[in-house]
C-alpha cells in the first residue's frame, strides 16, 4: 500500500502486466489477512472475484468481434478500468486492515468485532447501538464482547501446547459459549450464530493464535 508500490506500478509499461501484478498483490494480502480475520477477508475475496469476472466478460465480448484498431483501444480501456477497480479495492483493504485503531481495538480483537457485526446483520437482530464516525461503524457492545472473547483466548493460550490439547480447547469453547449467552448475543438463542462465532474462534486459534 506504500507510495513506492504505487510508483512501481506506474513504471510498468504493459497495462496487462500491471494489472496482473496488482491482482497478485491483492490475492496475497487477502490471504494473509484471512489468517486473522476470516469474515473481512472473505468480503474482499468476493469483491475481487466480481471485479475479475466483469473484466473477463468484457474482454470475451470484444474477442468475439473482428480485430480492429477500435477494438484495441477498447481492450486498453477495459484493462484500465479493471486496474482502477483493483487499485480502489487495494486501498479499501488497506483502510480495513488499519481500522482497528479508530475502533479502539487491537488488530486481533477487530476480527471478533467484525464477525459479531456481520452475524448481527446477517440474522437481523438488534445488539447495541451503531455510531458512524467517518467511515467506521462503532458499536460499543460488540467492542466489549470482542475484547472478552479475545481475553478468554489469551488465558487459554498461556498454557503450553494449548493448540494440541483437546481438553483446553473444549474448555475454551465452553467459556466462549457461556460468555456469548451472558452477554445476550444473540438476544434469542440461535445455534447457527454460536457455531459461526466459534468457526472464527477456531480459525483464529489455528492461524492467528499461535
Amino acid at each position: 500500500f506504500s507510495p513506492e508500490f504505487t510508483e512501481q506500478l506506474k513504471n510498468i509499461k504493459l497495462p496487462a502486466t500491471r494489472l496482473e501484478l496488482l491482482v497478485k498483490m491483492l490475492r496475497k494480502t487477502i490471504r494473509e489477512y484471512k489468517n486473522t480475520n476470516k469474515v473481512a477477508a472473505e468480503k474482499y475475496e468476493d469483491l475481487l472475484r466480481k471485479t475479475l469476472e466483469a473484466y473477463h466478460e468484457r474482454k470475451e465480448a470484444l474477442a468475439a468481434e473482428e480485430a480492429s484498431a477500435t477494438q484495441s483501444e477498447a481492450v486498453s480501456a477495459i484493462i484500465d478500468e479493471a486496474t482502477r477497480q483493483a487499485m480502489e479495492l487495494l486501498h479499501q483493504l488497506g483502510e480495513d486492515k488499519e481500522s482497528f485503531r479508530g475502533l479502539g481495538l487491537t488488530f486481533e480483537e477487530k476480527a471478533f468485532y467484525d464477525i459479531l457485526i456481520y452475524l448481527r446483520d446477517k440474522y437481523n437482530f438488534v445488539y447495541g447501538e451503531d455510531k458512524r464516525v467517518g467511515s467506521l461503524i462503532i458499536n460499543d457492545k460488540c467492542k466489549a464482547l470482542a475484547k472478552k472473547i479475545k481475553e478468554l483466548i489469551d488465558v487459554q493460550s498461556s498454557f503450553t501446547d494449548w493448540l494440541n490439547n483437546q481438553k483446553i480447547r473444549a474448555d475454551l469453547n465452553q467459556k466462549i459459549y457461556f460468555c456469548l449467552r451472558a452477554a445476550g448475543y444473540p438476544p434469542q438463542y440461535n445455534q447457527e450464530v454460536f457455531e459461526q462465532v466459534m468457526e472464527q474462534v477456531e480459525h483464529f486459534k489455528e492461524y492467528g493464535g499461535e
